[in-house]
């Protein structure tokens, strides 16, 4: 597996795991639990947005990856 391909992998588990932290804060009864779970996924939003920056930078840089 490339980097590319590991970074582009690492993205798609990251949005799965938000996905995840979001149905967590829905589903709970505890407030603060619930709390917990959406500050979470708010975190890892950015973790998120720099992957997809870099992932972008990857591709304008490398040839390579430009259809991918």
């Amino acid at each position: 597996m490339t980097v590319f391909s590991n970074v582009k992998a690492t993205l798609a588990s990251a949005k799965t795991i938000q996905s995840e932290f979001s149905r967590l804060a829905q589903i709970t009864k505890d407030p603060e639990a619930s709390a917990i779970f959406h500050e979470c996924m708010m975190e890892i939003d950015d973790i998120i947005h720099d992957l997809m920056q870099r992932v972008e930078f990857m591709k304008a840089e490398e040839l390579q990856y430009r259809n991918s």
